[in-house]
């Protein structure tokens, strides 16, 4: 069943030492219900939040928030999928909507990441790895991704340089988009320059910290006026999300299942656009090369000739700026990616827009891909 997107809101991902994990929410839910026509009809609150619960020591944040909006008396509840929890929550409204147990419900994903020193964060983030064996004692997501990226380059004999053009490019789409959180251009010889965080790694190769929140209003057919767009589809799958266990390290196995579930019930073709889980340069390649976007081993060189840049062959890749520049705010991400992919079909969004959009794919991760969402967003 398809839903439709009837509003959408989003705040600009910094730190925002000055607004509490409610303010950010607030900012955003006002937003998109004002978009959608108010809170007419609204029955259900999705919450999608990561570390909110550790940084807040708080409870049911989603009945809370609920209440602080005016909306009492409504049904509410909290998901939380690690860095997939945003994708997570709008699959839960769209089940919810499919199911008639809501008519319309508001997604809100929303993070504080700059909360608490960054060494406290940091051990929260292990959180996302399997407790059972690696968020106690591991080498971290940088390092991880450095074996990876090694891996990738040894594989297919792949120059360190031309791994460079895909943050470049993300530079280049967020600095237009006035909710991201590093917008300005760099040139792909600065990225390999740039500090190491586990070679061959660089700062210039990873997402920012950063405090967001994004919401959507989603509703029926039945009460769906004037829509932005229509989420067509969702699915998901769960996965190893570990390089140890992996048969094939270059290859997310979850997306890989996600993707074939969804191409099963929509049509995954001709994609004027695509908001994938870039939180380093090495998973982009991989999620690209998982989803058939690029051949094995070739994405990389597709980045650098300009076939995923605006007017290029491909579908133009993640015009937000994606995680590496709009920024991650982990359980937010999520719906900033469906806000953003609603605004592009409706020739609505403030930055970067593909050509006369009609259809887009976002892909969420947590981690190496213990979980993966993905959605096709497409124009009404």
């Amino acid at each position: 069943m398809v839903v439709y997107v009837e509003g959408v809101g989003m705040t600009k991902i910094d730190r925002h030492y000055d607004y509490s994990l409610k303010d950010l929410a607030a900012n955003a839910a006002f937003a998109a219900i004002e978009q959608a026509g108010g809170v007419d009809g609204i029955d259900y609150l999705v919450f999608s939040s990561s570390l909110s619960s550790l940084q807040d020591n708080q409870l049911d944040t989603a009945s809370y928030l609920a209440t602080s909006l005016g909306l009492r008396g409504i049904r509410a509840l909290n998901v939380e999928a690690g860095e997939a929890s945003g994708l997570a929550a709008i699959s839960v409204a769209k089940s919810l909507l499919e199911s008639h147990q809501a008519d319309k419900v508001l997604v809100i994903g929303a993070e504080k990441l700059n909360e608490f020193v960054s060494s406290k964060v940091y051990k929260q983030l292990q959180m996302l790895y399997d407790g059972d064996t690696k968020s106690f004692y591991n080498i971290g997501f940088a390092g991880d991704a450095a074996i990876l990226m090694r891996l990738y380059m040894d594989t297919y004999n792949v120059d360190r340089e031309l791994m460079s053009y895909w943050p470049a490019l993300m530079h280049s789409n967020a600095k237009e988009n006035p909710y991201a959180m590093l917008n300005f251009a760099i040139k792909p010889d600065k990225v390999a320059k740039s500090q190491i965080l586990a070679d061959p790694i660089t700062l210039l190769d990873s997402y920012p910290l950063g405090d967001g929140a994004a919401a959507i209003v989603l509703s029926n057919k039945d009460m769906s006026s004037s829509p932005l767009a229509k989420i067509s589809a969702i699915e998901s799958s769960t996965g190893y999300g570990s390089i140890e266990l992996s048969e094939d390290p270059l290859l997310f196995d979850s997306l890989s299942e996600a993707f074939r579930r969804i191409s099963n019930i929509a049509d995954t073709s001709n994609l004027d656009f695509i908001e994938i889980h870039d939180s380093f340069t090495i998973t982009a390649m991989i999620i690209l090369e998982t989803l058939g976007l690029a051949n094995r081993g070739k994405a990389a060189e597709l980045v650098s000739t300009g076939y995923f840049s605006p007017g290029g062959k491909g579908p133009l890749a993640n015009p937000s700026g994606g995680l590496k520049a709009r920024g991650h705010p982990l359980g937010a991400t999520g719906v900033y990616q469906i806000a953003e992919s609603s605004l592009q079909v409706a020739n609505k969004f403030p930055g970067v827009k593909a050509n006369n959009a009609k259809k887009g794919l976002v892909v969420s991760l947590n981690g190496l891909g213990s979980s993966s969402y993905v959605a096709l967003v497409e124009g009404v």
